[in-house]
């Protein structure tokens, strides 16, 4: 067989797989955004709405929108959430065999050979989510497998431009186009601020078209991500079994917040973590980017890097950087065993009780 043959067989083979399992991926994204569409207040539902259609017409972020016709879309979003709230999850089918949904493992057996990857997992409040992409690159790091995905054919509403399952390492670039597009367009002034001198640094010029532009930033923060998540996948602050025990027992509260925030920081300021590579590179973009996303529970946990990363935009002096992320690392490390403390009492004093002591003893402390 041919070189050309060969290329024609297997496209020819993705696209019969394609064909059998699409439309069960994407109506299990929509039963997944029945369930998540009440985890957003109505202007962020909106946004990812607005993102959504976009993606699903295939127009870059920047493009102006139809609103007429967004609204209509979302009408008719809002209709099949409706019929699908609460309906269970479809099994994946390929070739006639039959996978959970949420046998991510078992079904990349057979998409990755195709160029294929699919998603599957638990995000906030435990709530399913799932993506089909393309795979743009496979590479090795450490023991690390890294899927870098382009074009997606599927998604939900949980558009995180980064996954770890094990192992193994999904990078999405159309989600994360849309989250650096969104920070451009930042109007929160703090955020609008970090977001400027983010574009400064990249050399970011408004007159130009934004598409090649973005897509320099793109390369440049998507080893970023990949960073935040080896940090997480190698800090041991928290035991995983705990962990996953505390987000069952409290799915949407602020307790589950709180975690999300401590993990994601304890992520950043690993060695192995967010921080480290963008000191080691020194990555001026990827700092005032990351102070635009230093906010919330985040920004109460870990105030004094925001301070530093000021300080920085004007003396430029990654040693004050560094120090505040080792610094920070050694606090952080200690809330996260005030929360194995807290957790503990939670086998004798029962939920109600451990949720008034994360009030007094974590939230509390922060102003919050």
């Amino acid at each position: 067989m041919s070189p050309q043959e060969k290329k024609k067989k297997d496209a020819s083979v993705r696209q019969n797989v394609l064909t059998q399992i699409l439309p069960t991926i994407q109506k299990n994204c929509a039963i997944a955004d029945a369930a998540h569409s009440g985890l957003f207040s109505l202007c962020g539902l909106f946004l990812r709405l607005k993102d959504q259609y976009k993606w699903e017409k295939k127009t870059p972020p920047w493009s102006p929108t139809n609103k007429s016709r967004l609204l209509k879309w979302i009408d008719r979003k809002e209709t099949l959430w409706l019929e699908l709230f609460n309906a269970p999850l479809e099994p994946i089918i390929i070739n006639g065999q039959s996978f959970d949904a949420l046998d991510s493992k078992g079904i990349n057996r057979s998409l990755l050979p195709l160029g294929l990857y699919y998603g599957a997992g638990l995000g906030r409040g435990l709530q399913p989510t799932f993506f089909l992409g393309s795979t743009e690159e496979i590479r090795r790091l450490k023991e690390y497998t890294v899927i870098i995905l382009d074009r997606e054919m599927a998604c939900d509403l949980a558009l995180s431009p980064a996954q770890r399952q094990g192992r193994t390492i999904i990078l999405r670039q159309e989600p994360l186009r849309f989250f650096l597009w969104a920070k451009i367009q930042e109007t929160e002034q703090v955020e609008r601020e970090a977001a400027a001198k983010a574009l400064s640094y990249y050399h970011w010029d408004p007159a130009l078209d934004p598409g090649s532009q973005l897509e320099n930033i793109i390369q440049g923060e998507t080893e970023t991500i990949l960073f935040h998540e080896l940090g997480e996948a190698e800090d041991r602050t928290i035991p995983q079994k705990l962990w996953r025990h505390l987000l069952t027992t409290y799915p949407f509260s602020r307790i589950e917040l709180y975690l999300r925030s401590l993990q994601d920081l304890l992520a950043d300021t690993h060695p192995q973590g967010t921080l480290n590579h963008i000191i080691r590179g020194e990555k001026k973009g990827s700092l005032a980017f990351y102070l635009s996303n230093l906010k919330g529970i985040r920004l109460a946990l870990f105030p004094e890097l925001a301070a530093e990363i000021r300080i920085f935009f004007q003396k430029e002096d990654w040693t004050r950087i560094e120090d505040a992320r080792r610094k920070g690392r050694q606090r952080l490390i200690l809330l996260g065993k005030q929360v194995i403390q807290l957790a503990n009492s939670f086998q004798t004093s029962g939920q109600e009780s451990l949720l008034e002591r994360f009030d007094k003893e974590c939230f509390r402390p922060l102003g919050l």
